[in-house]
């Protein structure tokens, strides 16, 4: 497999084809230490192979790869999550949700479905806010056009020291 510092998209459809590929991915990314209970925390865990599920001896939760994710109740292929989440993250200005219906072959609303659950997925969950003195280097200033300034909206402003 490749590292994901040199994954490009042919690559990732080579490596993560089938749901088996991408779920041992997602168990190595989520346990790295082997799998265990979300609950308990417990290794004691047994397979449901044919669900591709665990049970947790200690505490009987049932869980997979995808509990508790993005991924989880959803009929979609994993592979095609991996490939939406590929193309999100590497498109400068964005995907839209038609691009998507139409590269993965999914209807619209699958795809607007994709979108938001990405999106909220990449949110940081620690978003610290600015406080006190930050630079910026310009900004639009917007308006009516000032008589005084003689400056409309749309003209440039260098901004330095803004306070939050």
């Amino acid at each position: 497999m490749s590292t994901l510092a040199n994954m490009n998209l042919m690559t990732l459809m080579e490596d993560f084809d089938t749901d088996t590929e991408c779920r041992a991915e997602l168990e190595e990314l989520r346990w790295p230490d082997g799998v265990e209970c979300p609950r308990c925390k417990s290794k004691s865990i047994s397979t449901k192979k044919e669900r591709q599920q665990y049970d947790c001896n200690s505490c009987r939760y049932q869980f997979s790869a995808t509990s508790g994710t993005i991924f989880h109740d959803s009929h979609l292929p994993l592979p095609k999550w991996f490939a939406a989440t590929y193309l999100m993250c590497e498109s400068r200005k964005g995907i839209s949700a038609n691009q998507l219906k139409r590269t993965l072959k999914v209807s619209y609303k699958t795809a607007w479905y994709l979108c938001h659950r990405i999106r909220k997925a990449m949110e940081v969950a620690s978003g610290k806010q600015l406080n006190g003195t930050v630079e910026v280097d310009e900004t639009y200033i917007g308006g009516r056009y000032d008589k005084r300034r003689k400056r409309g909206p749309w003209e440039k402003q260098a901004v330095v020291g803004w306070k939050v």
